[in-house]
């Protein structure tokens, strides 16, 4: 069972626990797809990627997504001893 579902309301991105219990959140990454023009002025299809360090135990964090186009959100967490990262596809 995943610990963490995600959903984007609006211009933020909602985790929150899978079971309602608090969990220490070390870390939030956050991939998004962006459309860029390159030199010959071809349109390319990038991801680029945010690192926004959390450090608190929490059951639900909210996240601006910069009107970007959220593709993927990476958490890192702390479960007991061991240090673990559930990636969620939007």
């Amino acid at each position: 069972m995943p610990e963490f579902k995600a959903k984007v309301e609006g211009e933020k991105i909602i985790l929150e626990t899978g079971n309602g219990l608090p969990i220490l959140v070390r870390e939030v990454i956050v991939k998004y797809s962006v459309t860029s023009l390159s030199p010959t002025d071809e349109r390319i299809r990038r991801t680029i990627s945010d690192e926004i360090e959390i450090n608190k135990t929490t059951n639900k964090i909210e996240v601006p997504t910069r009107g970007l186009d959220v593709i993927e959100v990476s958490v890192i967490y702390k479960k007991g001893d061991q240090t673990l990262r559930e990636e969620l596809t939007l």
